[in-house]
């Protein structure tokens, strides 16, 4: 049961303009913290396993956190998920590799995780409509990557003038605002959440049965592409810097956000299975472009590659994030979106388990670019996903 208000900017506006501040926070996260880590001395495989390890607890706690946040108001787990990012981000540049910060900063990173994602998917769920749910995905990403087009640039001008600690205060600030549009949203989530009958949908309903691999798939792409190759860019390719990094993950952004709203315009004209199938294929192209950079890599074509890869990402994830919606839709916007995380969340640990075990036995880290090709295996696995495309036709 849903409970809904018209008077004034809508929930759906309230949550663009929420997305958008909090990518423009988020980016810099993504893209600082492993630095900062290798920076202060740890090594690449602590960086990997902390990673998986802050993910596990998703896969463990998702469900009986959402329960709670349904019966004391689900907004509350929202706004506390970003506390914990701006914690995190204050105490980040306490982090040394003789103490212990470095624990907290593995608790705030598990709870953020924990108790944002799956709250804000189910608000986006219930706030979307299903006539037009691919263009609102859309737009929302498409907010999310502007935001990332100018979140990234201006830390790396702080960084370079001042001091590289600094862009955490600064995308803590930001995230501090992303909460304001929150506060404004009507919506109120009054789903039950039964363990039971949770566990039952899980098993025997063919769109959870058909999804689950796929997003697990999503966790180890996620974690490649947001975490391995920003990474080993910044070591093996990058020859200016932070600000290097920076410039180069922001390039084509502005484009991609074109890219999302088509994307999104023609998942709601029933090109869903079309659009999965070509940007699945179009993602592989340039994931074996990505690994070539290993060998070969001249600006213009690190820039190049780069290009390709973010627009087939953002085709990718524009479908991929519209069937999500379009099936919590269809079933049981809670269940699942937990069902999403749960399965998420295994894959990052997954990857990330992966990655520091290949990191610790491989000395020479260009072995680890070798697993952009993982990233092959792994979208193919996204075509399960339009195996059950015909239950968004009844």
């Amino acid at each position: 049961m849903i409970s809904r208000k018209s008077k004034g900017i809508s929930d759906a506006t309230l949550f663009y303009i929420h997305s958008g501040i909090f990518a423009f926070s988020e980016i810099i996260f993504l893209i600082s913290l492993p630095i900062l880590f290798w920076q202060q001395g740890f090594s690449l495989s602590f960086i990997f396993a902390f990673y998986a390890f802050a993910a596990l607890p998703g896969y463990f706690f998702t469900l009986p956190l959402i329960q709670y946040g349904l019966k004391i108001h689900l907004k509350k787990i929202l706004i506390f998920g970003i506390f914990f990012y701006i914690a995190l981000a204050i105490i980040s540049p306490l982090i040394q590799i003789n103490n212990g910060w470095w624990i907290i900063a593995f608790l705030l990173l598990s709870l953020q995780a924990l108790c944002y994602f799956p709250a804000r998917y189910i608000y986006f769920s219930e706030i979307a409509s299903k006539k037009t749910i691919g263009f609102q995905t859309g737009i929302v990403n498409a907010v999310m990557m502007v935001a990332r087009t100018l979140a990234p640039i201006i830390a790396g001008f702080i960084a370079f003038f001042t001091q590289f600690n600094w862009v955490f205060l600064f995308g803590a600030l930001f995230m501090l605002l992303s909460i304001i549009p929150i506060f404004f949203i009507r919506i109120k989530i009054r789903h039950s959440c039964q363990t039971e009958v949770f566990h039952a949908m899980r098993k025997e309903h063919p769109v959870f049965k058909n999804t689950q691999a796929t997003y697990i798939a999503a966790g180890m792409s996620g974690t490649l592409s947001y975490l391995l190759w920003p990474l080993l860019f910044f070591l093996l390719l990058n020859q200016s810097g932070y600000f290097g990094l920076t410039s180069l993950m922001t390039v084509t952004y502005g484009i991609s956000a074109i890219i999302m709203l088509i994307v999104g315009h023609f998942f709601d004209r029933q090109h869903r299975k079309m659009l999965l199938k070509g940007s699945v294929m179009f993602n592989i192209l340039a994931t074996l472009g990505r690994f070539a950079l290993l060998f070969f890599h001249p600006l213009l074509f690190v820039y190049g590659i780069q290009s390709l890869y973010s627009f087939t990402e953002s085709a990718l994830q524009s479908t991929f994030e519209g069937y999500l919606f379009s099936y919590s839709k269809i079933t049981n916007t809670v269940f699942f979106t937990i069902h999403r995380e749960m399965n998420n969340a295994l894959g990052r640990f997954f990857a990330g388990a992966i990655l520091a075990l290949a990191s610790f036995v491989f000395t020479d880290i260009k072995i680890l670019w070798f697993f952009f090709l993982v990233n092959i295996p792994v979208v193919l696995i996204y075509l399960r996903k339009g195996k059950i495309d015909y239950y968004l036709k009844k």
